[in-house]
């Protein structure tokens, strides 16, 4: 064997041990990684000054130490039913047989439908609007699972594009000028679900 091939072949199982190696610490810090995933799942009760409705949520990501963050989405009944968005933040705040966590959430909710329940006569398209939220939950371990209970403050924007027709003198025609509808709903959330 001359040096030259020799080289080339050590480059070979070099690379290949190397490419192991990586492939090995990949697998390890992705199995890690898994370890860490959460999903907080809750149906809420919310009451505010207009009606009392519920919604449901699902908030899926990872935690590290006492910090957890995550998206979630789901389904918002208050007021107009509506698809939030949201990203949300949790801390441990205390530690024991149970847990209490600190919590808030912001991010945009998208309306499901275009009739306005509350107003049938507004007619127009919604627009997506901005919520948050802030509250408290404890978690009460089931093996690896926890059930949640906990209370929370949420504000929910609904906007709508509201028609409105007016006659245009100058066109010598009816023209839609949109006007813009906006509702700022506060809510108290009584909270329930499952974390696994």
């Amino acid at each position: 064997m001359n040096a030259r091939f020799q080289s080339v072949l050590l480059s070979i199982i070099f690379c290949c041990a190397c490419a192991r190696s990586s492939a090995q610490s990949a697998e390890q810090s992705s199995s890690r990684l898994i370890d860490k995933f959460q999903s907080y799942n809750t149906l809420q009760l919310l009451n505010g000054s207009s009606t009392t409705t519920f919604a449901i949520n699902s908030v899926n990501g990872f935690k590290f130490g006492r910090f957890f963050t995550g998206i979630g989405t789901g389904f918002d009944y208050y007021h107009h039913t509506t698809v939030p968005l949201i990203l949300e933040a949790r801390f441990d705040l205390i530690r024991g047989k149970n847990t209490l966590q600190a919590f808030g959430n912001g991010g945009a909710n998208f309306a499901f439908g275009t009739t306005n329940r509350q107003e049938r006569t507004k007619t127009g398209p919604f627009k997506a609007a901005p919520m948050y939220g802030a509250g408290l939950d404890v978690l009460f371990p089931a093996k690896s699972n926890s059930f949640i209970l906990g209370v929370a403050f949420s504000n929910k924007q609904v906007i709508q594009m509201i028609d409105n027709n007016i006659w245009n003198p100058y066109l010598n025609r009816i023209e839609n000028i949109p006007v813009r509808e906006e509702y700022s709903l506060n809510r108290i959330a009584i909270r329930m679900g499952w974390r696994f």
